[in-house]
């Protein structure tokens, strides 16, 4: 009868130990550029898995769940529930590689309150899950410098400029279109730097076009059209030459740049909205794009075979 006791104990020291083993097969490491965002701003989350278990490992979907899904929480612990699924593609890590992925969550899951989150990466591996470290974040509302409701194919649509600084090295200024009666968010996208306390000028054309002049810094100008859904059609650097400021100017032909000196082709700086994904409200499991793996070789100290 003595020997139930001992007995009970090591088992639950083995299943401690085969438990450790899984852990050690695969190394899973997450992080984020900041750990401030501008709600509905794009959150990329950077997701390195290692493969220590010393052979190959094959990552696929199942007919139940997806192999990578994240794990978000809010302050009060409630879950953050996804609005649609990774569409990744399977994945096979040889013993001792590992992959980088980047991942925008943004538009796939409901985040939309302001407040502190948690997320944790969930890799599944022949129905063994493995869960990241946390990583912490806050998304905040940012300072609302100006927004107008417009009727666009007979639904509200609401256009606001938002000033929000992720850092201390400047501020940015963000365009948003909502739809609140379809409870949509169609875009939320960097404009570039703005100088503190500036409002920029903004007019909509014929074709609800909106466009939007920004003083970026000591004399220069950003100039942006988007179309109706808040995607980026064109940007432009000017200069204001000799106390020459560009206004933006309602002309018979649409809305044109009236004053400065727009930089040509050779000269211009880089279009901060380049690369700025277009976040909406997804409908209910709606696969987002592939996220493309960045494979690593083995590294020396990988685990062996034997």
């Amino acid at each position: 009868m003595r020997l139930r006791p001992i007995i009970a104990f090591l088992s639950l020291l083995l299943l401690g130990g085969l438990a450790a083993s899984a852990q050690a097969q695969m190394k899973l490491g997450l992080h984020s550029d900041r750990t401030t965002y501008l709600l509905y701003e794009p959150l990329v989350a950077h997701l390195t898995i290692e493969n220590q278990a010393g052979f190959d490992l094959l990552f696929q979907d199942s007919a139940e769940h997806a192999w990578l899904t994240f794990l978000i929480t809010r302050a009060d612990h409630s879950l953050v529930l996804p609005d649609r699924k990774i569409a990744g593609k399977d994945l096979k890590l040889a013993a001792g590689e590992s992959v980088n992925l980047d991942i925008d969550i943004t538009p796939l899951y409901a985040m939309r309150e302001t407040g502190p989150y948690k997320v944790q990466a969930v890799v599944d591996v022949g129905g063994r899950e493995y869960i990241s470290e946390p990583m912490q974040f806050s998304l905040v509302n940012g300072h609302r410098v100006w927004t107008d409701t417009r009727s666009v194919d007979g639904s509200p649509r609401t256009y606001s400029l938002m000033r929000f600084a992720p850092t201390m090295k400047g501020t940015y200024l963000y365009l948003r279109v909502e739809d609140s009666a379809q409870n949509l968010v169609y875009a939320n996208v960097l404009l570039g730097e703005i100088v503190d306390l500036e409002v920029p000028e903004i007019l909509f054309d014929n074709a609800g076009q909106v466009h939007i002049l920004q003083l970026a810094g000591n004399g220069v100008y950003r100039y942006t059209r988007a179309d109706a859904a808040g995607t980026v059609v064109s940007q432009s650097v000017y200069d204001s030459i000799n106390q020459n400021v560009p206004h933006l100017f309602r002309d018979t032909g649409g809305i044109l740049v009236n004053g400065g000196r727009q930089e040509n082709d050779a000269t211009r700086r880089e279009r901060l909205s380049d690369n700025q994904s277009r976040v909406t409200a997804p409908k209910s499991g709606e696969p987002t794009g592939p996220f493309s793996p960045d494979v690593r070789p083995p590294r020396a100290q990988s685990v062996p075979t034997n």
